[in-house]
């Protein structure tokens, strides 16, 4: 059908848009079950939903609804880095009822989500690359790609059953040059992260993460267990979020959030040889976008191409051993994020 100005005026009388509050929120499970993924974890664990969304008597999603019925008829989710206006804020998952017959309702969710929350920045991971990456590009101009992996192979192991590594490649990859740049670093808990977090130095092409929010995330989170190592350079400070992945008998160890200068990247062989040689990991892998690739190659890194047959696992709930192109989209091309950026390295099995 094509839509007139009179008919899109005509439509846009039959639906409100405002942030959801406590009482919709089984309504919002129910949506996500039945329109964005049977048996997703936001919409099985209550518990889990509620970590990840719930604020004060609020909820973190912006809702669509009739009008007349109250049906939602399309939902998006967001995850604020802080409680500062003009904080950074991510989005997560944006989903039209089917059914809807209003053109272009996702676009104006966002909108007004955006207006609400005056983001100074924004980025999203795992976009739809068909419909939601389109989508983004035309109405809000964002920077999109596919996320960076890079990887430091265990140069003790020579049999891989995590990763796929084809014998040509192994003497190449495994090749590790000693560290000419030591850097300190250090597992902390939650009180030392409070004792040292205003002695870290963040860049400004990271999204800006207050102290309430990393403790959040990764020191309080239901599921996963991460460690927080403490950089130290000189007098400088930094943050490095990783977090342990058991599968097929082995485990890895994955880079999921740093904050900081982003040189610090770039003196980690000397952590990287400890943990591959005390903790026996298969890998350390890092998935990141807009970052300079010279600072992780200084670090012994490798880049995983898309020419080579390398595999490098993405996912592991469930594991498939294949290559997955991670997309993303960014408010500003200059922005730096990780894999524990948006809801990125969220769990999706449930209990």
């Amino acid at each position: 059908m094509f839509i007139t100005k009179k008919n899109w005026k005509s439509m846009s009388k039959t639906y409100k848009i405002s942030q959801a509050k406590i009482e919709d929120r089984e309504n919002i499970m129910q949506f996500i079950d039945k329109f964005w993924r049977p048996n997703h974890i936001l919409a099985k664990d209550k518990d889990f939903f509620n970590y990840e969304h719930l604020n004060g008597d609020n909820i973190n999603f912006f809702l669509a609804k009739d009008i007349k019925s109250s049906e939602i008829l399309a939902i998006q989710g967001f995850i604020p880095y802080g409680s500062d206006p003009n904080s950074h804020i991510c989005g997560v998952i944006s989903r039209v009822h089917p059914n809807s017959k209003i053109p272009l309702l996702g676009v104006e969710l966002m909108k007004k989500m955006l207006e609400h929350t005056s983001p100074k920045t924004y980025c999203g991971i795992g976009t739809n690359p068909k419909t939601m990456l389109p989508l983004v590009k035309r109405f809000f101009k964002r920077s999109t790609g596919v996320m960076d992996q890079f990887f430091i192979l265990n140069p003790e192991i020579s049999e891989f059953k995590i990763a796929y590594i084809p014998d040509n490649y192994k003497k190449i990859i495994q090749n590790q040059k000693k560290a000419t740049e030591i850097i300190e670093h250090k597992l902390i808990n939650e009180r030392q992260l409070n004792k040292n977090f205003s002695l870290i130095k963040v860049s400004n092409k990271l999204p800006v993460k207050n102290l309430n929010y990393i403790i959040k995330r990764y020191f309080n989170h239901p599921r996963y267990k991460y460690n927080c190592y403490l950089l130290k350079k000189n007098k400088n400070f930094s943050l490095l979020v990783t977090r342990q992945i058991i599968c097929n008998g082995r485990k890895i160890i994955r880079i999921i959030d740093f904050i900081g200068e982003l040189e610090f990247l770039g003196y980690l062989r000397n952590w990287a040889a400890s943990m591959l040689s005390n903790s026996k990991y298969e890998y350390i892998d890092i998935l990141t976008a807009g970052l300079d690739k010279k600072i992780l190659y200084r670090s012994g890194f490798y880049e995983k191409k898309h020419n080579q047959e390398i595999v490098i696992p993405t996912y592991f709930e469930p594991f498939v051993k294949e290559n997955i192109d991670i997309h993303y989209e960014k408010s500003d091309d200059k922005i730096v994020i990780f894999k524990g950026d948006a809801d990125g390295d969220r769990p999706n099995k449930l209990n």
